[in-house]
């Protein structure tokens, strides 16, 4: 016990930041198995915690993809009220996602390969970035960082994105970034949000429970 009231007694403003990140990132994800319209307004208190913690820890594409989190989560707070309204409209105040019920959208391939595309562009466009920032700053934790960093990135941004577009799919894109992130984080000493991704993993199975059991389609 004393030996865990010293480690919480030696953190630092950013070690305990780190934990606010972690507890609110939980928070977060489980508005996401709800699908309510705070998660948004949380996601934006998640990204700024974010920047603090992934800029001090000399992850600069993980920083920089906090900003299109925060833009991400207004156009969310806009698009899951449009389809509740959609769901209202079809299946009636009863079953309107506002209760258990979850509305969600048939994945569109055209969006989801422009998606992808988009996401390929930015990866080779982040990694020389990155590896000439770090090679600038002396930031490089490990030869690997840069690609790992900006794939991470990157693959948040489409699981973000499709989140806001209530694609079933966005999850099982979470349960694949989370498991790199969890490795990454941990070589890297970022423990409690290592602790953090391990919760994604497990939320995310019931995320995907609870969307197929109570999801209803507004297309």
């Amino acid at each position: 016990m004393q030996q865990i009231l010293n480690y919480f007694a030696g953190l630092d403003l950013y070690g305990w930041l780190e934990i606010l990140a972690m507890v609110v990132g939980i928070y977060y994800v489980y508005l996401e198995i709800r699908k309510t319209r705070l998660l948004w307004y949380v996601c934006i208190l998640t990204s700024i915690l974010n920047i603090f913690v992934y800029w001090h820890n000399n992850y600069l594409s993980m920083t920089l993809i906090q900003f299109y989190y925060i833009a991400t989560a207004i156009y969310g707070i806009y698009s899951f009220t449009k389809i509740k309204k959609e769901a209202i409209e079809i299946y009636g105040e009863e079953r309107n996602p506002t209760g258990q019920k979850v509305a969600i959208r048939r994945f569109n391939w055209k969006t989801g390969g422009i998606a992808l595309a988009l996401g390929v562009a930015v990866f080779f466009l982040l990694v020389p970035f990155l590896k000439h920032y770090a090679a600038a700053h002396g930031t490089l934790l490990f030869p690997s960082q840069p690609y790992w960093d900006a794939f991470i990135a990157v693959g948040s941004m489409i699981g973000t994105f499709f989140l806001s577009k209530s694609y079933m799919c966005q999850w099982y894109i979470w349960i694949f970034l989370d498991l790199i992130t969890v490795g990454v984080f941990i070589y890297s000493g970022m423990y409690w949000m290592s602790v953090m991704y391990v919760c994604y993993i497990v939320m995310s199975c019931f995320g995907i429970r609870n969307w197929r059991r109570n999801g209803v389609y507004v297309d």
